[in-house]
């Protein structure tokens, strides 16, 4: 682990909770962007409900999440029909179909030096990384010619000032870009992650509707019909909390992590791992491990509450869907 690193590490954490958690201002502009996005998606909804005909939700979900983040990240919002936006969004389906090869090419390297059927989806899963870091290069190079230091206008702006304060503190390499990878992995992992969790989600309440009374219910209880639920309510709707954390492990989205690379010779439980060996954490697994999970192949969101009805963090904490250690999700 380099200092420059710990560094690029440090600020786009930073930068993260900054613009989701850390600071009220910026925390009601962020649910001010999933409110209105929420608002167009709802809409859409019911339009194509009231059409009396079939519907693809997933489509839409996967552009409301990408417009969320699109206006954290970016500053801008686009319209569903926008070409550009769409074709960006639309690589999710093509990144799912070939990034299967990337893992592959990461355990067996040496199938992209000969032509053979992985190598030709590897290729494509590359075209396809290279296309989206020049989308974002784009809006990094329109924020760099627009940037006023004095007003942060989203989540661009400020990694970019972060990052050059870091650079004449830190002593950071000069003319290397940092903000364009770092607004890749936030804007790319977090529409495509956020936007699988709402679709199982929704799958998960048409096969229990007895479930979505509940939680329909309980956030009646809670919240008035004349305003929309907020940040400020959720301590009090545990079964909602409970059921989402239940999606996330029972689905295990993420089955596994992004894979990494041991730096030196290293062992765990006395299994010795030689320097530069490929390492992924099966998060799967560990969310349905039955020394930890009663009935882990059954979906049960109770299991988060105890006999109160409140929220057992400790278990919260057991599940695994943002990997470990220094180099665990950001976005978490």
């Amino acid at each position: 682990v380099t200092d420059s690193w710990k560094t690029h590490r440090k600020v786009a954490h930073s930068t993260v909770r900054l613009f989701s958690s850390g600071n009220p201002k910026t925390r009601k502009t962020f649910e001010h962007h999933v409110v209105c996005e929420f608002k167009q998606l709802l809409q859409l909804f019911l339009t194509r409900t009231r059409e009396d005909r079939f519907f693809q939700p997933m489509t839409y979900l996967v552009v409301s999440t990408a417009n969320v983040m699109s206006a954290v990240c970016f500053g801008k919002r686009y319209s569903y029909d926008h070409d550009e936006f769409r074709e960006v969004v639309g690589r999710n389906d093509k990144f799912t179909r070939t990034v299967g090869a990337g893992s592959i090419v990461d355990v067996m390297p040496w199938l992209q030096h000969f032509p053979n059927p992985i190598k030709t989806i590897f290729d494509e899963f590359k075209k396809l990384n290279c296309d989206f870091t020049e989308f974002i290069r784009d809006k990094v190079l329109e924020h760099r010619r627009t940037i006023r230091s004095s007003t942060i206008r989203d989540m661009t702006d400020a990694f970019i000032v972060a990052m050059d304060r870091a650079g004449d503190s830190e002593g950071l390499p000069a003319g290397k870009d940092y903000v364009t990878p770092a607004m890749s992995d936030i804007f790319g992992a977090s529409q495509d992650t956020l936007s699988s969790v709402l679709q199982w989600i929704v799958l998960i309440m048409v096969k229990y509707p007895e479930m979505q009374v509940r939680l329909q219910q309980e956030v009646h209880k809670v919240v008035d019909r004349d305003r929309l639920p907020s940040i400020e309510d959720q301590p009090q709707l545990p079964y909602v909390t409970a059921f989402i954390y239940e999606v996330m492990r029972f689905t295990s989205f993420v089955p596994l992590t992004i894979p990494h690379s041991t730096v030196k010779d290293t062992s765990i439980m006395g299994y010795a791992i030689p320097k530069n060996t490929v390492v992924f954490i099966n998060q799967w697994s560990i969310n349905h491990d039955p020394d930890i999970w009663s009935n882990p192949g059954t979906f049960d969101p109770l299991r988060f509450l105890d006999a109160e009805g409140s929220l057992n963090k400790d278990l919260i904490s057991s599940v695994l869907i943002f990997s470990l250690g220094r180099r665990r999700c950001i976005g978490e």
